[in-house]
């Protein structure tokens, strides 16, 4: 990308303006469809379609809503993290109409129809590529470009004239590979008329011209609207904050919203939500030209996580344990934090179908392995393991590796723990087959290698050996979709908690908790809030030393808990003691702590109901923004909660921030809005201090309290990042500068270290001071040596704090150098400041000159986005790989883009952007006043003006001045600039 493009992205970052639909739901326009609306509807309608296409739920004819409910059931994290899936393609969404607001294709703006239809034919293609393969980070990366793709497609409906022309049906072709689009306006035509105006309100209904594609030009952005006297011209797009609006043509199609100030076409915005949520349904899975074709059944089910634990019950739980002498540590490690998830998950309808140990060591006929489908015989398994022997350190990793995947069913998860190398290495190859053949994932948890590993053997040290099967290791993951932690044995218990507790679903939310300190006041009565949708109550008491006398627990009607039954159970391993209920009474219950000794007491549920946690950033106007990084301390945002499953009937009363000790940091008040049995409740919200959790609370349907708790960290900021956004791919083995920026917005003076990484891999480490108010402005060079996309994270810290103050990631899709390319060789000067006038302009010449490049130039097309200028180039039919292209112009066009189009959809662009300062439109002959509406008569005032102008003498270019100011001073004051209001 060139430099120039560079600079014009960075002075327009900031500029959020007015796009197509809003990026999230406006207070006070309940009429008006958001992009969060429109693709979460989409979604839902999308998925109850699929799961009904291939048998996984009834054809009920229920809504699609209740159809997805039904498939999750009672399986709440499987529902959580699909509603969370859908939460991040939006929030992908909301990145390109936030970063790229100035770039006309993406929003379908300034008649760059088609090569926004060709970025929907780019991602389609990468989507399909990335689809071959299917581990986490290339399932978010199609996300992402899922999340672009649905933005541009419903802006399509919103800012062109195709709802005008067809009405609310989905325009197919949009996007489509070998398809032939509908006619799109030349740059010649005139596709609008002068909107009218009656007692000061513009009248747009009619301003459409000529039956060909359009879309309106809008102020800001890349490509300027060309410049027409008399009555009609080129469209604006026509919001609000459009300038052009004011310019022959003038109004605008914009409907991306419901109210008739903001919106030229706002009668027109519910054919044209109605469309863009048709169409993107329509992207996803309609007639074998959706998502669903492109990429297949499974890889679809697991982009957007519809997959339930049911899958969970047919697979197996599988350790594969090196039983050395050294390994006694990290046995017990696997024992903990198996145990602590095998309680958790008790009563849950989706644990593994039976449980498998393998144990190995040297030689390697010390190889054993047995099943079990009671996990309670599985932890005593692990605690009987005796471990002894293992002198010359390698072990027969491999051969127990080959047991464990035949006691295995198909498509589990093994657990292979060891602090060795594999002694059997040359059997990988037989490893990696097996693992592809039964779909079995392996995860390998390395807390040592022989090459950095001593080991006691009768009393004496061995000498270290210089070998090591971690590549081994690594090779095996990489090709079965597997994971290799190298780590010790005091972050094994956690690892092992975190991988296992997804085989281990336990579809538990958290209620709440307290910490009472040593000594604190005895005989506390801890209520506990238990409300109609929780199905099993757990809580969980460190610190209890006898199962008698130091607690109690009342039902809500006050009568004592006795335990007598199977559904109420208690249970005190070590210090901790755990209460199980199966099926509570609805009600406040009661903990009754008689003990002085130090207690965390944790509330957790199995329940259906729960919630997920967002902060929105505040941009021009109305649109709100997902936050990606921390928030800056003193400014506003909002703060959204998700509730799912919910009843239409549930109150959302408040949200409450808490810190580590349960410290109330902030209570928000919330207003309530909901979409698909999703609740949102919004509140706003200024960060001072830090927050570790976020509660909500309210009444269920019956009355009952009900309250849920969520780790979501809010560490407010002084420092500010922001990343500029790279419009396009990056070019394998060409550099790309990466912008980004530093703002310190508190009071005091702050040292910082921001540190650029991919992977593991440190890119660049930038330092430096900002004063109060003061900017850091920086790039990192980015070279790419292949055509995977590369995932830039950027981390900002302070000299003197702990912990990190921001971290954004981005992701950088890299083409091939033989894709459509276009370079600027020579650059025109700008224009004047005496040239920027209708009358004047023409006399100030100019001459550029940029290089397009293709390896399939030939097939290649050249677009430029005016037909004003003159290109002068040899025969594109005859050219090798690149073209040189001359184009000469004058200073009426103030902006000039060159576009070349390859024969598989790339495409690049080159800009000349002639000037910044304001065009001035000198009318120079009589115009009488004309209306497209034939009840409305022209605005009051502006006729009679027109009626003094006397042609060819010296006082009619006089009161053509006076006119133009006149009508510049009307403009100004019809223009709308209103205060940010809070979110609802």
């Amino acid at each position: 990308m060139s430099p120039l493009w560079q600079g014009f992205l960075l002075c327009c970052l900031l500029c959020n303006t007015t796009l197509g639909f809003p990026p999230n739901a406006i207070q006070g326009e309940d009429k008006t469809q958001s992009h969060f609306s429109l693709t979460l509807s989409a979604v839902f309608q999308s998925t109850a379609a699929f799961l009904v296409q291939y048998k996984l739920v009834n054809n009920t004819g229920k809504p699609p809503s209740q159809i997805v409910q039904e498939y999750f059931g009672t399986d709440q994290e499987s529902y959580s993290n699909y509603i969370g899936i859908i939460r991040r393609i939006i929030g992908y969404e909301n990145n390109i109409q936030k970063d790229f607001a100035n770039i006309a294709f993406y929003h379908v703006n300034g008649e760059q129809i088609e090569l926004a239809h060709n970025h929907i034919r780019s991602l389609r293609q990468n989507i399909k590529t990335l689809s071959n393969t299917t581990s986490d980070a290339i399932l978010e990366e199609i996300r992402e470009k899922i999340g672009a793709a649905i933005y541009t497609i419903q802006e399509f409906y919103s800012n062109t004239n195709w709802i005008e022309l067809n009405g609310p049906v989905v325009y197919k072709e949009f996007g489509q590979e070998n398809v032939t689009l509908e006619e799109i306006a030349d740059p010649q035509d005139d596709t609008c008329a002068d909107c009218a105006y009656l007692e000061g309100l513009e009248l747009c209904d009619n301003n459409i011209q000529g039956g060909k594609l359009t879309s309106g030009y809008k102020s800001g952005q890349d490509v300027t609207k060309p410049i027409r006297q008399g009555l009609t011209g080129k469209c604006s797009h026509g919001s609000s904050d459009d300038e052009t609006r004011y310019d022959t043509a003038t109004g605008g199609i914009y409907k991306g919203r419901s109210v008739e100030t903001e919106a030229p076409h706002y009668r027109l915005h519910g054919e044209a939500s109605d469309a863009a949520l048709d169409a993107t349904e329509y992207f996803l899975i309609g007639e074998e030209r959706g998502l669903l074709s492109l990429v297949g059944e499974e890889v679809f089910r697991d982009v957007f996580g519809i997959r339930t634990r049911e899958d969970v019950v047919h697979t197996s739980l599988t350790f594969v344990i090196d039983v050395t002498g050294s390994m006694g540590d990290d046995i017990q490690a696997v024992i903990t934090a198996t145990q602590r998830i095998v309680t958790e998950a008790k009563d849950s309808n989706f644990v593994p179908e039976n449980y498998v140990l393998v144990t190995f060591s040297d030689p390697a006929s010390l190889t054993n392995g047995r099943m079990t489908t009671d996990p309670q015989e599985m932890l005593t398994w692990l605690k009987g393991l005796s471990v002894s022997g293992g002198g010359d350190c390698a072990e027969y990793a491999m051969s127990g590796m080959l047991l464990g995947i035949q006691k295995s069913n198909p498509k589990s998860k093994i657990y292979l723990c060891t602090d060795a190398d594999a002694k059997d290495e040359e059997r990988a190859d037989e490893v990696t087959a097996a693992l592809k053949a039964k779909e079995l994932t392996p995860i390998y948890l390395l807390t040592g290698q022989c090459s950095r590993r001593k080991r006691d053997s009768e009393g004496s040290h061995l000498q270290r050996v210089k070998r090591s099967s971690l590549q081994v290791f690594q090779r095996i993951a990489e090709e079965t979709g597997g994971r290799v932690y190298e780590t010790t044995v005091t972050a094994l218990e956690t690892i092992v908690e975190t991988e296992i507790r997804d085989t281990f679903p336990s579809s538990n939310v958290l209620i709440t908790w307290f910490v009472f300190p040593a000594n604190s006041q005895p005989l506390e009565n801890i209520s506990l809030p238990v409300d109609s949708h929780i199905e099993s109550l757990k809580i969980v008491v460190t610190g209890v030393t006898a199962i008698r006398g130091e607690f109690d627990l009342f039902y809500p009607n006050g009568s004592s808990v006795l335990f007598l039954s199977g559904d109420e159970l208690k249970n005190l391993l070590k210090d901790v003691l755990t209460l199980s209920i199966k099926n509570p009474i609805a009600g406040t219950w009661v903990l009754l702590r008689n003990t002085a000794r130090a207690w965390t007491v944790n509330v957790t549920a199995q329940s259906q109901i729960d919630f997920s946690t967002s902060i929105l950033v505040r941009g021009k106007g109305y649109d709100s923004y997902m936050l990606t990084g921390n928030p800056l301390r003193g400014f506003n945002y909002s703060i959204v909660v998700d509730i799912q499953n919910e009843s239409t009937n549930i109150s959302c009363d408040n949200i409450v921030l808490l810190d580590d000790e349960r410290q109330e940091v902030a209570e928000i008040p919330v207003t309530r809005r909901g979409i698909q049995e999703i609740t949102s409740c919004v509140g706003s919200y200024t960060p001072i201090l830090k927050s570790s959790y976020v509660q909500i609370n309210g009444t269920d349907e019956f009355g009952n309290r009900y309250l849920r708790t969520q780790v979501f960290t809010i560490l407010p900021a002084s420092i500010e990042l922001r990343i500029q956004p790279v419009s396009g791919d990056l070019r394998m083995n060409e550099q790309t500068n990466i912008s980004f920026s530093l703002t310190n917005t508190g009071d005091s003076t702050e040292d910082f270290i921001v540190t650029i990484s991919k992977g593991k891999e440190s890119v660049d480490v930038q330092t430096g001071r900002l004063e109060a108010g003061q900017v850091y402005n920086a790039v990192v060079g980015v070279t790419p040596d292949s055509l995977n996309s590369i995932l830039l994270e950027f981390s900002v810290t302070l000299k003197n704090y702990t912990g990190v103050v921001q971290l954004e990631t981005r992701r950088y899709s890299v083409t091939d150098t033989r894709t459509a390319d276009c370079t600027v060789i020579n650059y025109p000067p700008m224009c004047p400041i005496d040239s920027l006038n209708s009358v004047n302009c023409s006399s100030y010449n100019w001459t550029g000159l940029v290089e397009v490049s293709s390896s399939t130039i030939r097939l290649s097309t050249i677009v430029v986005s005016t037909d004003e200028v003159i290109i002068e180039h040899d025969k594109i039919t005859t050219a090798n790989f690149s073209l040189p292209i001359l184009i000469r112009g004058d200073c009426c066009v103030q902006s000039v883009l060159i576009s070349i189009l390859d024969k598989d959809g790339y495409f690049d662009r080159c800009r000349f952007q002639l000037s910044n300062e304001p065009f001035l439109i000198v009318q120079t002959t009589t115009a009488t006043m004309t209306t497209n509406h034939p009840s409305v008569e022209p605005q009051e005032g502006i006729s009679l003006m027109l009626i003094g102008i006397v042609v060819g003498s010296i006082l009619a270019a006089v009161i053509v001045l006076v006119v133009a100011a006149v009508l510049i001073y009307k403009a100004k004051s019809n223009r709308r600039h209103d205060d940010i209001l809070p979110l609802q």
